[in-house]
């Protein structure tokens, strides 16, 4: 089964194992593991991650145990909270995997404990860290690179040794998705519409209220670059229309996106559900 079908089947695992009544330790348990399987495709990590568990089959020469990673190791600093929900996790998952019954689902069992070992045997607390606080602090789509121009762009691709499968990068202000299919060696760089539903779904509930305003668009983006520490997205008006300022803090790129781009893209959470990110 192709590795970004593996993660779906996992997710609809944990869908399954939702109760409505649940203990919050359970409830954060399933959160994380849902999180982090979205966090291998939302970074385009796919393949890498396929590899990493192809490594660590038994015999493998490369073959590492996760308990032998010392607190030092990189990406341990500052995730001590982290490391810790992620051994909860793979300690509910263990005993999942032991239960009677759980037959069926050892696959997709097996497969979020792998990530678990892969998250923090190579390094990734941190990101995962800024990548789980993202939700809760309603940020934009995370990107992972940034360029002025399309070629810019699929040069960069096609130059990759280990490009991502699939992540979101600006061209200009603009989101686009990098896409790289291993089996044919196939890298697209195209239009993506995650800003717009972003958007959308953002003023769906509440109304935006603007922390300052501006007659034109070049003294918006003066304001914006002269920011020591901008916050993730501001809410601002030029000329009487409403702009999302975003800092892309991750690429080093500041952005204003008009409201008006949100048009023809409101979200029915019923009918039409928002565009994940890519994976």
């Amino acid at each position: 089964m192709p590795i970004h079908d593996a993660i779906i089947e996992a997710q609809k695992l944990i869908g399954r194992l939702w109760k409505e009544e649940q203990s919050p330790e359970r409830e954060r348990i399933l959160e994380c593991a849902g999180c982090i399987l979205s966090f291998i495709s939302a970074t385009g990590q796919d393949y890498r991650f396929e590899d990493f568990r192809q490594s660590q089959d038994p015999g493998s020469p490369t073959r590492v145990e996760p308990s032998h990673l010392a607190p030092t190791e990189p990406g341990a600093a500052g995730s001590a909270n982290i490391r810790e929900l992620l051994a909860r996790t793979r300690g509910f998952f263990n005993q999942l995997l032991a239960a009677p019954g759980a037959t069926n689902d050892h696959g997709s069992i097996r497969l979020i404990l792998d990530v678990v070992d892969y998250i923090v045997l190579t390094g990734e607390l941190v990101t995962l860290d800024e990548y789980m606080r993202r939700p809760e602090a309603g940020s934009p789509p995370r990107v992972i690179a940034a360029f002025d121009s399309q070629r810019a762009a699929a040069d960069w691709l096609e130059r990759a040794s280990e490009p991502p499968s699939r992540a979101f990068v600006l061209i200009g202000d603009q989101y686009h998705q990098a896409v790289y299919l291993r089996d044919i060696n196939h890298r697209k760089v195209m239009p993506w519409p995650a800003i717009e539903y972003y958007l959308a779904e953002l003023v769906q509930d509440v109304a935006p209220i603007p922390v300052a305003s501006f007659g034109s668009r070049e003294m918006a983006e003066a304001w914006l670059k002269a920011q020591t520490e901008p916050p993730d997205r501001a809410w601002v008006m030029i000329a009487g229309e409403f702009h999302l300022a975003v800092n892309h803090a991750n690429v080093q790129r500041r952005a204003l996106y008009p409201l008006s781009m949100a048009d023809g893209y409101t979200i029915n959470h019923e009918v039409e559900p928002e565009p994940s990110q890519p994976g």
